[in-house]
């Protein structure tokens, strides 16, 4: 190429689009180290500890009292520069989780929801639910209802693509009547006071385009 193109041989390639090379006798090997550590710099991160969770689990937050503001902008670019494992199978997966009563002002609840692809996350939320639910079992409900309203979005959008999903998709919660009451109508009674809304989640389950499924509160990733 030399011959053809005016070019400078710099050796070995070393450090490529954030991806950083090195080339021995054993081979090739490639890792992002540097590009985590200045990811982490970036954001004054770099002495942090590590920790399993963003932030502290069952921290109850106020609208009372000031605090410190976030620069939305800078949030979203942090999120972006994250980059998630490859190699698994194309299959959409989802966690959903709910607190109840979390809000200390109005006694709301919170809905959170996070959608795997290939293992890596594409879709994930948190929000303060619009009403007021009586237990722990009609608040994850309402959660439940919430992210399978994303799930069928998103297997839309995958068909569109050519990734269409050719089974129901699970979608994991850690609370077991909830389960139930997406599934069994005898148990109506309890939840005749939901919004009709919310019960779209059982169409779904019983149509086999959403599965609910059970997973401990260990294993769920997408804790309130």
């Amino acid at each position: 190429m030399m011959m053809e193109f005016s070019m400078t041989d710099l050796g070995k390639m070393k450090y490529f689009l954030r991806v950083e090379v090195i080339q021995d006798d054993r081979g090739i090997f490639i890792n992002q180290q540097k590009y985590a550590e200045e990811i982490l710099e970036k954001y004054g991160m770099d002495t942090c500890n590590a920790v399993k969770n963003p932030m502290v689990p069952g921290n109850k937050l106020t609208k009372i009292g000031a605090g410190e503001v976030v620069d939305a902008t800078s949030f979203k670019q942090l999120v972006g520069s994250l980059r998630y494992k490859k190699g698994d199978e194309e299959k959409l997966v989802g966690f959903v989780d709910s607190d109840y009563a979390g809000d200390t002002d109005d006694r709301k609840s919170t809905s959170g929801y996070v959608y795997m692809l290939g293992g890596g996350a594409i879709l994930w939320a948190s929000k303060k639910q619009p009403i007021v639910t009586l237990s722990t079992t009609e608040a994850e409900f309402v959660a439940a209802a919430y992210g399978a309203c994303q799930g069928v979005w998103l297997r839309n959008i995958l068909e569109e693509i050519g990734y269409a999903q050719e089974e129901g998709t699970v979608l994991f919660c850690d609370n077991s009547s909830t389960i139930k009451l997406s599934k069994n109508p005898v148990l109506h009674g309890r939840s005749k006071h939901i919004h009709v809304r919310f019960h779209f989640l059982r169409e779904l389950v019983n149509d086999g385009v959403i599965a609910l499924d059970y997973c401990t509160t260990q294993e769920q990733l997408s804790v309130v």
